[in-house]
C-alpha cells in the first residue's frame, strides 16, 4: 500500500482553536502506526512538517518504509516557517529525516514558490498524489491509500487538508481519516 499522507501541524500556544495540541502527538503516531501496520503500507508520501507529517515520517523510518518527502521550497526557510515555529522539539527530528530521506534521492524540493507561500502548500498537496499515483503506476499497482489527520473539519475556504482529501477522493483514492483530538 502506497500511504499518501496530509494534515495538520501542532497547534501554535496562542492558537484560539485547538487542532492538533502537543499532548495528542503520541496517540496520533500511534494512530500512524496502526494505519500502516493494517495496510501493508510500503511507501510513504507527505512532507514534513510539525505534527502529522513528522510523525508519520518517524513511523515510516522505525517501520522500515520507503519514505518520500515533498517540501514547497528550501529545507531552511521550511524548517524555519512549518517545524520549529511550533511547541516541541520537531527541528532535530526533522533534519535527520529529510538526512536520510535525500541520501536516498527521495526529498524534492518544489521551485518557483519561495514568495508565495499559499501557492506553495497547494503545489504541494498536489504534488505528493502526483508522486503517490506515479510511483503506483511504475511500482507494481500497489493501491493508494491518502490518510488525512485532522480534526475532521476544514479551518476555512483555503484549508489544504480539507483540499487534500477532496483531490483524493476526486482521484478515486480513498481516504483514512486519523483524529487529532480524543474521542468522545
Amino acid at each position: 500500500m502506497i500511504i499518501a499522507l496530509a494534515g495538520r501541524r501542532i497547534d501554535a500556544e496562542d492558537a484560539e482553536e485547538k487542532r492538533f495540541p502537543l499532548e495528542m502527538k503520541d496517540i496520533v503516531y500511534e494512530k500512524i502506526r496502526g494505519v500502516f501496520h493494517n495496510t501493508n503500507a510500503t511507501v510513504l508520501i507527505s512532507s514534513a512538517a510539525c505534527g502529522a507529517d513528522l510523525l508519520s515520517q518517524k513511523a515510516a523510518r522505525e517501520s522500515g518504509i520507503e519514505q518520500h518527502i515533498i517540501l514547497p521550497f528550501e529545507r531552511g526557510k521550511f524548517r524555519k516557517t512549518s517545524v520549529t515555529d511550533r511547541p516541541g522539539d520537531w527541528g532535530e527530528l526533522f533534519d535527520e529525516i529529510c538526512d536520510e530521506v535525500e541520501e536516498k534521492g527521495n526529498l524534492i524540493v518544489l521551485e518557483g514558490f519561495e514568495n508565495n507561500e499559499e501557492k506553495a502548500y497547494s503545489a504541494v498537496t498536489t504534488e505528493i498524489l502526483n508522486r503517490a499515483e506515479f510511483l503506483q503506476k511504475t511500482g507494481g499497482d500497489e493501491e493508494i491509500l491518502a490518510v488525512v489527520v485532522w480534526k475532521g473539519k476544514p479551518k476555512n475556504e483555503t484549508d489544504e487538508t480539507a483540499a487534500f482529501a477532496k483531490e483524493a477522493r476526486l482521484r478515486n483514492i480513498a481516504v483514512k481519516e486519523i483524529a487529532t483530538k480524543k474521542s468522545s
